[in-house]
């Protein structure tokens, strides 16, 4: 997360903001810049300080960020949003949340609860884990063998509508009684 701000400013005057927009896309690194002096934060561990030229790479970045490996989190990683040919794009916090998720996936918990507000996407966030979990073959034995079953619940037969349009990119074979019994397969 980079905030700029013109040349006959300090580069620390963006710093707050540099911050506030790496707290809420959840990234680890934040810097400040008048395109001539630069300042990096480290979300992780609070360090923070002005940065001497040159600017990290993109690779020295992701090194830094995922230092310990992790075969799920790149899995998952490795597969694209689901955004129907580009129509829709998914909001930072949705995105978060998504993330969030499949990291914790990742690392092996087995219960994750996400709350969030009516009108935030639940529906789309959902579908976008089970489209990652689906296509990149995750099941409990943690062997991409197959792909899991999910099982997909709504109280309220216009959520199971709106449930079963937005799980439509899935194939059909995949979808079996989506409307009647709520189920991913």
């Amino acid at each position: 997360m980079l905030e700029a701000k013109k040349a006959s400013v300090s580069h620390r005057n963006g710093v707050g903001q540099a911050k506030d927009y790496a707290e809420r896309l959840a990234a680890r690194f934040a810097y400040a810049s008048n395109g001539l002096n630069w300042y990096q934060v480290d979300m992780m561990t609070g360090k923070e300080g002005d940065l001497a030229l040159p600017f990290p790479t993109p690779d020295q970045l992701w090194d830094l960020t995922f230092s310990r490996p992790n075969t799920w989190r790149d899995r998952f990683g490795e597969i694209d949003f689901e955004t129907d040919g580009g129509k829709w794009e998914l909001r930072y916090y949705q995105h978060r949340a998504i993330t969030a998720a499949l990291d914790a996936i990742a690392e092996g918990d087995r219960r994750i609860l996400l709350t969030l507000a009516t009108g935030t996407g639940k529906t789309s966030i959902a579908f976008q884990i089970a489209w990652k979990l689906f296509q990149s073959k995750w099941n409990l034995s943690r062997e991409p063998l197959r792909r899991p079953r999910i099982l997909f619940l709504a109280d309220r037969n216009i959520l199971a509508d709106q449930a079963y349009n937005a799980f439509s990119a899935f194939p059909n074979d995949a979808v079996r009684g989506a409307r009647s019994w709520g189920i991913l397969q």
